[in-house]
C-alpha cells in the first residue's frame, strides 16, 4: 500500500471495547466523505484479553501483581505496525497515566520507528489552552486516572488551570457508572442504563455549580452516556478532540 496516498489510522481499542468503536466512529464522522472511497483508511485492533485493567493495575498492581497494561498496548501496536499505520491513539484516558503510558511510549519509540501516538490528554489540554478562554475545568474520570493525577500534569496550575474534581461520594457514583456489573458502562454500552446515565449528569451538574467553565469527560466510555448538547458548559470528549488530531495529520484536507 502506498502510505503517502492512502494514510492509515490506528486506534489501539479494547480498553473498553464498546470505548474503541465510538473512537472509530469519531473518525467516520468528522471525516469529510460523499462515498466510500473518501474516507481514511483506519484500522481498530480490539484486544482486550491481552490488556490488563488499568485502574485496577494503578490502584492494585503492585499488591496484587497485576502486570502493567503497556505490554498489551505495546503488542497492539505492533500489530498496527505491521499493518502499515503511521498514526494511531490508545482509546482510553486512564491508559495515558505515566506509569502506563511512559513504559508504553518508551518501548513505541524503541521498537517501531515512524509510528506515531497521539496522546489523547495533551491533546485536550492543547485545546483548551488554545481555543477556550477558561481556568475553571471540572473532570470526570476514573479512580485510576484520579490517583495518578495524570491530568495535573497537562493542566498547570502555575498556567493559571484549576481541576475541579468531584467529592468522594461523586467519585464512587462515577466509579459505579463505569464498572458497575449491575449497571455500569463496561457490562451495558449498548444501550447505557439510566442509572449510569443518571450518575454522570448528576456529577457534571455538581461541578458546574462549584465553578468549572467546562467538564472533560476523562473516561473513554462516559462519552457513551452523554449528549454535550444538554449542557450550558463546554463537555469536553478527550477521544473526539484526538480523533480530529489523527484526521489533521493523516489526510488534513478531509477535517470536517
Amino acid at each position: 500500500m502506498d502510505t503517502k496516498k492512502n494514510p492509515l489510522i490506528g486506534i489501539i481499542g479494547g480498553i473498553g471495547p464498546y470505548a474503541g468503536l465510538d473512537f472509530l466512529r469519531k473518525i467516520f464522522s468528522n471525516t469529510r466523505a460523499v462515498k466510500d472511497q473518501d474516507h481514511i483508511n483506519c484500522i481498530l485492533i480490539s484486544c482486550p484479553s491481552i490488556i490488563a485493567d488499568r485502574t485496577e493495575f494503578l490502584l492494585n498492581g503492585e499488591r496484587c501483581n497485576i502486570e502493567n497494561p503497556a505490554r498489551g498496548m505495546f503488542e497492539s501496536a505492533q500489530r498496527l505496525y505491521r499493518a502499515g499505520v503511521e498514526y494511531a491513539a490508545v482509546a482510553c484516558n486512564t491508559a495515558h497515566s505515566a506509569p502506563i503510558f511512559r513504559p508504553f511510549s518508551e518501548m513505541v519509540q524503541e521498537y517501531l520507528p515512524g509510528f506515531t501516538v497521539v496522546n489523547m490528554l495533551e491533546t485536550c489540554a492543547a485545546f483548551v489552552k488554545e481555543s477556550l478562554n477558561i481556568n475553571h475545568i471540572g473532570l470526570l474520570a476514573s479512580k485510576g486516572t484520579y490517583k495518578s493525577r495524570v491530568y495535573h500534569e497537562y493542566f498547570q496550575e502555575e498556567e493559571g488551570a484549576v481541576l475541579i474534581e468531584p467529592e468522594e461520594q461523586g467519585r464512587e457514583k462515577i466509579h459505579e457508572a463505569i464498572y458497575s456489573k449491575q449497571f455500569g458502562i463496561k457490562t451495558y454500552s449498548q444501550p447505557v442504563k439510566p442509572h449510569a446515565k443518571n450518575n454522570i449528569i448528576y456529577e457534571i451538574y455538581r461541578l458546574v455549580e462549584r465553578g468549572a467553565q467546562a467538564v472533560i469527560l476523562g473516561c473513554t466510555e462516559l462519552p457513551l452516556a452523554v449528549d454535550p448538547r444538554d449542557f450550558s458548559v463546554p463537555i469536553l470528549d478527550p477521544g473526539l478532540l484526538t480523533a480530529r488530531r489523527l484526521i489533521t495529520l493523516a489526510a488534513p484536507e478531509k477535517l470536517l
